[in-house]
């Protein structure tokens, strides 16, 4: 039985808005979400708030990051099951700042000084000028104010 020419209608039109459809979602993906997921926010030294770009970490890196932030963030602090992961994280991405930020920051946290302006200068040295690093350097030497200076 032939089909009617309302089905042939219907099927171009179909057509053509799967195609419109797929063009849109196309131009969304290319242009939209998938284009700017490297940007975010960070807070600078001076407490504002400044939009920085980064790299997408591997999936495995991003995994470690957060098993680290969430072994500082427990009462007490687990540094040492922190330490591990940001490892782990850095074996998979060591050339992302804010990973040698949050390394910095586990080691001050542990009293390490020394190692934490070693895992900051390497943060600083990927992207000079990285609020983040600035701000936890700037709470590991704060400024020395005149009275302090002269004394």
């Amino acid at each position: 039985m032939p089909r009617s020419r309302s089905h042939l209608l219907s099927a171009s039109s179909l057509a053509l808005v799967t195609t419109a459809a797929l063009t849109c979602l196309c131009g969304c993906w290319t242009n939209g979400y998938t284009a700017n997921r490297g940007l975010h926010y960070v807070t600078n030294a001076e407490g504002k708030q400044v939009l920085v770009k980064s790299t997408p970490p591997a999936p495995a890196a991003y995994e470690a990051y957060l098993r680290a932030r969430l072994a500082l963030e427990r009462d007490p602090p687990r540094l040492d099951e922190a330490r591990g992961h940001i490892l782990d994280a850095l074996r998979w991405q060591p050339d992302e700042p804010q990973l040698w930020t949050v390394r910095g920051e586990i080691e001050w946290r542990a009293g390490d000084f020394a190692a934490a302006e070693v895992a900051l200068a390497k943060a600083l040295a990927l992207r000079p000028g990285y609020p983040e690093a600035q701000r936890l350097l700037a709470q590991i030497h704060p400024p020395r104010t005149n009275a302090t200076a002269a004394k």
